[in-house]
């Protein structure tokens, strides 16, 4: 499963039709980004620095928030006054987000207790997709869940996910070098009952917040990494150990454009030349 599919089945699509990209001759577009949830004033922060304040915040009420991160899918209009620094937008999906955990040590055997099917970092999407500004990264997983839960149903999902944790492990001495790190993602499923069958593909993301292993990094070696690996334990087939099935999956970033959209960023003449250039 690519990721733009992965994207697709995890989105929650609201009811909104009016917010599309109104074509050629419209200064109306769409995008998706992660952003983080500002509670006092009910907007959302873009890594690019504007605020997102939504036109329908009652479609984002009630969510079983699970990090102070989302992904959003909505339209605007850049013809709208942007020199305020915020955006006024039609939201017309979203994807909750899970929070990962963090380890300076090397995975041991019983730090998980499950492989799983991918993290999908396709290499067609742009890095910052998975990233909020430098040190907070967003991965794609793709896991099997019970095969009575279902997927469709917002509810049952979140229900299902809180019973799989992540987390990442590092060895600064053993895992980085001069071209980059390596940050093991290991996997827990809680609660597991005899009679459970994970038999149902599905997925979610999971930010981990990594400044601990970048301060490492630059300790040693006075810059940022040009790419981050992500190892994992991989089966396409189901959550077993089976010597024939699992094999040690790995999924690479391009770090260096993450530093490169950053310093871009940090140079931008405006919020308007900004939302212009968006997808």
């Amino acid at each position: 499963m690519k990721y733009g599919l992965l994207v697709a089945g995890l989105g929650l699509m609201l009811g909104v039709t009016s917010c599309l990209d109104g074509g050629d001759n419209s200064t109306t577009v769409s995008y998706y980004e992660i952003v983080k949830k500002d509670a006092l004033t009910g907007t959302y922060t873009s890594q690019m620095g504007y605020k997102v304040a939504p036109l329908n915040p009652q479609d984002l009420e009630d969510l079983p928030w699970a990090s102070d991160y989302i992904q959003l899918y909505y339209s605007y209009d850049y013809g709208q006054d942007m020199s305020g620094g915020e955006i006024d937008a039609n939201v017309y999906g979203y994807s909750l987000i899970r929070e990962g955990q963090w380890l300076p040590q090397s995975p041991a055997e019983g730090d998980a207790n499950a492989p799983i099917s991918d993290v999908v970092l396709d290499s067609d999407n742009k890095p910052y997709d998975f990233f909020y500004k430098q040190d907070d990264i967003f991965l794609p997983i793709e896991l099997f869940v019970r095969k009575e839960v279902d997927t469709n149903d917002l509810e049952q999902r979140e229900a299902e996910m809180a019973q799989h944790e992540f987390a990442l492990y590092y060895d600064a001495d053993k895992d980085f070098s001069e071209n980059g790190m390596t940050l093991y993602l290991r996997h827990k499923m809680l609660n597991v009952e005899e009679d459970d069958e994970f038999t149902q593909l599905s997925g979610g993301w999971w930010h981990f917040n990594i400044i601990d292993a970048m301060a490492r990094y630059q300790e040693k070696y006075s810059k940022r990494p040009d790419k981050i690996t992500i190892s994992f334990e991989q089966n396409t087939k189901d959550v077993s150990y089976a010597d024939n099935l699992v094999l040690e999956g790995k999924a690479e970033l391009d770090y260096q454009k993450i530093v490169e959209f950053n310093e871009a960023l940090s140079g931008s003449k405006g919020i308007s030349k900004l939302l212009r250039g968006k997808r």
